[in-house]
Order: C-alpha cells, then sequence, then structure tokens
C-alpha cells in the first residue's frame, strides 16, 4: 500500500471513486476541473491510497483555510470528499487516509481542522466534535416584515466583484468560526446565478445569493427563493432585505433563507415552515436545525501556543490540568498544563495543578470553538473536572460563548 498525492494520469480513476462515493452531490465543475486540479491545485490536493497495483483505493482532498478561531485567524486544513473505492468499501481505506492527513497538518503547524461529515459517527470517532450549526427558515413572502425601503440593493455586476469579496473577508475577520480560502469564496458568491448587494452612501453594507427552486404546483408561476448566503453589517441593512423578500407575495411560494442567527424568526410575522410538521399536535415547526463543519484540534500544544486569550478575566489565577484522550494523534494523548492568569492562558511545565479537567479530544474541539460550554459537558457526563467550582473560570479561559458562524461547504 503506497500513500501519495493523486497524479494527473490517475484523474479517470479519482473521478470515479468521486462519483461513486457522492452519486448525487457531486458538482459536474468538480469533475470538469478535477485533471486540471491535479497539474495546479486552487481548490486543493488530492491524497490517494494506492494497492501494489496501482490502483487508487480512496482518496481526500487536503483544502488549506484560514479559520478565525476566537477572533485569531489561523490555518485549518479541511478533509472534503474523502472517497473509496466501491469495491474496497470497509477496508479502513478512509480511517488511514484521515489519520495520514491529521499528522501532515500538525506537522506542518496547522492546529485545527474541520469537514462537514457525511456520517457525523464516523467522524466522531476519529476525534472530530461539533463544530457550527445553521437554521433553514421557509416563510412566505406574506408573513416576512416589511419595513418599507429596499432603495439600496441592487443585482452585483463584475466591478463589484472584489469590493463584495472585501466585504466578505471582513466579516470572516471579526466572525467567530467564519472561513477564508481564496478560490472557494469567489466560487461560493459568483457561481450563484443572483448575487443582490446593499450600498447606502456609497458604501457595500451588505450582500445576498439566491436562485429559484420548483415547487409542486401545477403552473411554473410559482417558485421558492433559496437564499443560501446573507450578509449583512446592520440592522438597516437586514431591514432592506427583508423588505426584498416581502415584496414577492406574488411570485414565491416560500422564502428559504439559510442562517446561523436563532433570532431571525422575530423579522417573521408567522415562522411556520409549511412543512406541516407538528410536536404535540399543535407546536408547528418553524425552522431545521442543521449540522455545519466538525472541528478537530490537530495540535492542543500548538493550539494553545497561538490562542492565549480568555473570553473575559477570570476571578483568580489557577493552573489546569487538562487531561486529554485522543486515540489518533499520541501528541495529543496526555496532559497539558495551563496557567491561566487574568485574561490570558499559557502552556507551562512542572507546575502543581489547581483543578484537573479529563475529555476527549472531539469535545475539547467543540469546547474550544463555542460548539457546547463546559457546563452542557459536565453535565451530559462527556467531561470530568476536580473541583466544580473552576467550572465558570474554565469556561471563560478555554470556552467560548458565541456558537461560531461559518456559510462555506467544503
Amino acid at each position: 500500500m503506497e500513500i501519495r498525492f493523486v497524479l494527473p494520469s490517475e484523474a479517470a480513476q479519482l473521478a470515479r471513486n468521486v462519483v461513486s462515493s457522492f452519486p448525487s452531490k457531486t458538482p459536474a465543475a468538480l469533475l470538469q476541473n478535477m485533471e486540471g486540479e491535479l497539474y495546479r491545485p486552487d481548490e486543493g490536493r488530492y491524497l490517494g491510497c494506492f494497492d501494489d497495483d496501482g490502483t487508487l483505493l480512496g482518496s481526500i482532498l487536503m483544502m488549506d483555510f484560514t479559520l478565525n478561531v476566537r477572533g485569531v485567524m489561523m490555518p485549518m486544513g479541511a478533509a472534503a470528499y474523502v472517497s473509496t473505492h466501491f469495491l474496497h468499501k470497509k477496508e479502513r481505506v478512509a480511517c488511514t487516509l484521515l489519520k495520514v492527513l491529521m499528522r501532515y497538518y500538525a506537522k506542518l503547524g496547522t492546529p485545527i481542522g474541520c469537514l462537514h461529515p457525511f456520517n457525523p459517527a464516523f467522524y466522531h470517532s476519529m476525534g472530530y466534535g461539533y463544530g457550527n450549526e445553521s437554521y433553514l427558515y421557509q416563510p412566505k413572502p406574506c408573513y416576512i416584515r416589511s419595513f418599507g425601503d429596499k432603495s439600496g440593493l441592487s443585482y452585483a455586476n463584475p466591478d463589484d466583484k472584489q469590493e463584495i469579496l472585501q466585504f466578505y473577508r471582513a466579516y470572516a475577520g471579526r466572525t467567530h468560526g467564519a472561513t477564508v480560502h481564496h478560490y472557494m469564496d469567489p466560487h461560493r458568491i459568483f457561481d450563484m446565478p443572483y448575487v443582490v448587494v446593499c450600498r447606502r452612501e456609497g458604501r457595500i453594507t451588505g450582500y445576498f445569493t439566491f436562485d429559484f427552486v420548483d415547487v409542486d404546483h401545477y403552473t411554473d408561476m410559482y417558485h421558492d427563493l433559496f437564499v443560501p448566503e446573507m450578509v449583512y453589517e446592520d440592522l438597516d441593512t437586514l431591514r432592506q432585505f427583508m423588505t426584498f423578500f416581502a415584496s414577492q407575495v406574488d411570485q414565491i411560494e416560500r422564502v428559504r433563507i439559510f442562517s446561523a442567527d436563532p433570532a431571525l424568526p422575530l423579522l417573521f410575522t408567522n415562522p411556520d415552515t409549511g412543512e406541516n410538521r407538528a410536536h404535540d399536535g399543535c407546536i408547528q415547526e418553524v425552522a431545521r436545525r442543521t449540522m455545519g463543519y466538525m472541528v478537530r484540534l490537530f495540535d492542543v500544544a500548538g493550539y494553545f501556543r497561538a490562542q492565549t486569550r480568555c473570553e473575559a478575566p477570570v476571578s483568580r489565577d489557577f493552573v489546569l490540568a487538562l487531561q486529554v484522550a485522543d486515540s489518533f494523534l499520541p501528541d495529543n494523548n496526555g496532559t497539558f498544563l495551563l496557567r491561566v492568569s487574568g485574561d490570558t492562558v499559557t502552556l507551562t511545565e512542572g507546575a502543581g495543578p489547581d483543578a484537573v479537567l479529563s475529555l476527549d479530544i472531539a469535545h475539547l474541539s467543540s469546547l474550544v470553538m463555542g460548539a457546547c460550554s463546559l457546563e452542557e459537558l459536565l453535565r451530559m457526563g462527556q467531561a470530568a473536572l476536580s473541583d466544580n467550582s473552576y467550572a465558570g473560570d474554565i469556561q471563560r479561559a478555554i470556552g467560548w460563548s458565541r456558537k461560531p458562524v461559518n456559510i462555506t461547504y467544503f
């Protein structure tokens, strides 16, 4: 068995494996660009596992992102299109490739990684924890509040491209959990059929993308409006977006808005999804909560060297012994001493700990990203703390109160 990057001459094998692994989810553009990507990677590099005859048993797309972790932009290694030869399933090929990917990024100095899971249990067993989450809202236009003004909205034109990208990257720079990728960002936005910008006083203050979705009617008059990305910097811009959506009552059945904001239904007079799902007979479903990326620390020590800031000052100085269980990366499997003082966290050695926190690498990864709190982990029995009086200070030191927000699929 050999593990190496896939060559351009092996593009046909790679394409077959990817399509058979994701038969309804493989974008046509990915296949069209695949051989060119193998010559000159823009999206990422395909790592392959080969048998002695040169047959590609499996592959994984390794993508280099920048991830906003608690206000610190740090390198992130993403795994995508984890694919196995259809005749070689359940031979631990994917597991082997992921293990190589993790160790590669750890040695490279990339402390954290993310992926969008096809099976959360599979990746959780390899140390990936829950990350961001989003909501799919589907209100009727007549139930979206109109604020009477959408004068700042216009379709984006080619001259707006760089300004929109700068606006998104500034947003990512101040948004915990957001990512930046030189290739994915422009394609994610501008491959959509429609991009709408809001300009106020000559400056972009937000944008959204949309497409039309067929609905089950006997006429082609009605469609749903799908809004996968909506980025704005203030309430006035969001109100203009809502006013636009509310104005579509004569042609749009429902507006499908993908958002990480659980408070968005406050701008709907009726948030019911229309899917006739009720709980306890009368409590209508108002959204689908969806799972985004999963997250994993590749290098615990490297992470705490890069991330030294508490979310808020602690009530007392203390030393935390962080006992981490990681069956995939031996360097993470052990105890890390963290000295917490004021609003800083630093790795230390030889100090006697005041408290000991024991947890799995997957749950530690979720904790530092704010996907869940230490209180939740303790309450659900997914972490153990020697002295519960330190729980609040540990949360402020290595946890985060705001859930990560990300709109990039990879």
